[in-house]
């Protein structure tokens, strides 16, 4: 039977990973909560995608994961390296991954480090100017969240506000 490289396969499944093999639950899910809060929607393929990063090891190349993601595949439904990469760039352009290039023009893909500054969110009083610090996590994920659809980073916030009361 002629192969078509034009023809779509279905998404591979989680549960086609070998018993034993692919990374730990917990670090998986690290990644898909960072992918989340940057407006990534998950799906079976980037799970799978992220199973294979973590267990091809930092500064892999784009073929040494997809060859990853063969072996730990059980019935060998591996996604093709045009999804891989699709989805290896857009994991570096929000900043999941980063992407270091050698001087023989190799892309090697390792997980970015989480961002350690938190998200000042500052709410201003209108009438006053009286500030009011905002220590909610789930307004700092949205806003994120917001921004990433826009191709931006928050690095801080300022919120005009005024009394209910009026």
């Amino acid at each position: 039977m002629p192969a078509f490289s034009e023809h779509r396969r279905s998404s591979p499944s989680l549960n086609e990973i070998r018993p034993g093999m692919g990374a730990s639950r917990s670090a998986v899910r690290s990644l898909e909560e960072r992918s989340e809060e940057v407006g990534i929607k998950m799906t079976d393929l980037r799970r799978i995608l992220f199973h294979g990063i973590l267990e091809a090891g930092s500064r892999a190349t784009a073929v040494e994961i997809w060859k990853t993601l063969g072996r730990i595949m059980e019935q060998g439904h591996v996604p093709s390296q045009g999804s891989i990469q699709r989805n290896l760039n857009l994991f570096v352009e929000r900043g999941i991954l980063r992407r270091d290039v050698t001087p023989d023009r190799q892309w090697l893909y390792s997980v970015a480090p989480e961002p350690r500054a938190a998200l000042a969110i500052t709410f201003v009083e209108a009438g006053t100017g009286r500030k009011i610090a905002c220590h909610a996590p789930e307004v700092a994920t949205l806003l994120r969240r917001v921004a990433a659809e826009h191709g931006l980073a928050v690095q801080g916030a300022a919120i005009t506000v005024t009394s209910s009361a009026g």
